[in-house]
């Protein structure tokens, strides 16, 4: 009887299924064990009221799927039919998806999957006295609204979630021959839990940037897919292990 490799995927509750689906019909051991929790912020009355001046915009940007989501339920409380005249940019497919099925013709880099690849849309290219929203969760990379004002632009965040390590981790019993980590803050989280385990597993980053950090704490068993997104995340770990039998 094969033995089917088991990973580890630790992408927080409710964004995994599609990659465990995936990952199950590919003939692996799919665990999920989320390192991240999102806790959805409330929105104050300053928040309302830059989410109804919304159609003033140039761009609205949703950073991820948790941004779209709660984005999306927060637009839809103050404005009963979507604004015109604004570019709804996703970061990747899966943010896509979530603003195409609310009503919102989304906008996103048909490769690269992140704020650089976004950065190199069209509609960012003459930005002089263009407002820019930006909906994330809490803390994140500046590199995007920086971008954004050196080339003239207003930029306005806006945060509609807090990340945390998720207080019910526990690295599973058994073998794991490989995780994935999609994000610099659920590597944080891995790391403070369960630093010795993960001497052993494979480690699969969803970026450089993320590689950076892992490589930093003292991991070399490390390989880095071309973006976070299920395809590349699959393809990278798929290829690594073929070597490894090879």
């Amino acid at each position: 009887m094969t033995v089917r490799p088991r990973v580890l995927v630790t992408r927080p509750a409710g964004q995994a299924e599609a990659l465990l689906a995936r990952l199950q019909a590919e003939g692996f051991a799919a665990v999920h064990v989320p390192a991240l929790a999102i806790t959805p912020r409330p929105l104050d009355g300053a928040a309302q009221r830059l989410l109804l001046d919304v159609d003033q915009y140039h761009a609205v940007f949703f950073v991820s799927p948790n941004a779209a989501r709660l984005g999306c339920a927060a637009l839809a409380d103050v404005w009963p039919q979507w604004p015109v005249g604004v570019h709804w940019l996703a970061v990747g497919e899966a943010t896509a998806a979530v603003l195409n099925e609310a009503g919102l013709p989304a906008e996103a880099p048909s490769a690269g999957f992140n704020s650089e690849a976004v950065l190199a849309l069209p509609c960012l290219q003459s930005l002089a006295d263009r407002k820019i929203m930006i909906l994330r969760g809490d803390g994140g990379r500046e590199l995007f609204a920086d971008t954004l004002r050196q080339r003239g632009a207003q930029v306005m965040t806006l945060p509609l979630y807090r990340r945390h390590c998720a207080t019910d981790f526990r690295w599973p019993d058994g073998i794991v021959d490989a995780v994935l980590v999609t994000s610099v803050e659920s590597w944080h989280c891995l790391h403070e839990r369960a630093a010795a385990a993960l001497q052993g597993p494979l480690i699969i980053a969803g970026s450089e940037r993320i590689a950076q950090t892992i490589r930093a704490a003292g991991y070399p068993r490390l390989q880095v897919a071309a973006s976070p997104h299920d395809e590349d995340m699959l393809a990278c770990l798929k290829t690594c292990l073929e070597k490894k039998k090879g």
